[in-house]
């Protein structure tokens, strides 16, 4: 009950206020007269966005999906859009992307067998290098052998030397008949 009340009380709070805002009304109920009570602001400088965007003239979408303003709906603009003039536009665009595909495919296809020379080129070249590789190998096998071998003859000479004069030696202890001639080492 207080619910209902507090309703209506607050409705004819509401009509009096739209009364006494409103002043004089006539006999449909509108406002005898407009009270403006601030004027537009009146800027003489537009935005230059703006201005350009005023310069557009008005224009349609073509899908008629796209038509949702009222005012769009004119018959004379759909009948206007050809379907022959879209289905000649779709082919002319479906064959310049065949043919777009096409080059495409042929320009990939020149690159595949590009890569391809590319890569057999290149499994000779490392099969070249790896044998090279290999009798390089060999070559400072044998010679750290001929570094071996000089280091043995060098031993060899040293201990040579050393047996000859440890034989002279020996030879000077003998008697007079009883030794040998001298020994001469001859390397030619």
């Amino acid at each position: 009950m207080r619910g209902a009340l507090r309703r209506s009380g607050s409705h004819r709070r509401l009509s009096r206020r739209t009364s006494s805002l409103s002043g004089g009304v006539g006999a449909a109920g509108r406002p005898s007269e407009v009270v403006v009570v601030r004027e537009a602001p009146t800027n003489t400088q537009q935005d230059a966005d703006l201005a350009r965007l005023q310069l557009i003239s008005p224009f349609l979408p073509i899908m008629r999906g796209a038509l949702t303003a009222p005012a769009a709906r004119d018959p004379e603009v759909l009948e206007r859009i050809s379907p022959a003039h879209l289905s000649g536009l779709c082919r002319a665009y479906q064959a310049h992307l065949h043919a777009a595909a096409a080059t495409t495919a042929a320009t990939q296809d020149d690159i595949t067998a590009a890569v391809k020379q590319v890569e057999a080129t290149l499994a000779t070249v490392v099969s070249i290098l790896t044998e090279r590789q290999r009798a390089y190998a060999r070559h400072a096998e044998h010679l750290s052998r001929v570094g071996e071998l000089s280091h043995s003859l060098t031993t060899c000479h040293a201990n040579l030397n050393t047996l000859i004069e440890t034989l002279d030696t020996l030879n000077n202890l003998l008697p007079i008949p009883d030794r040998l001639e001298p020994f001469v080492w001859t390397t030619g």
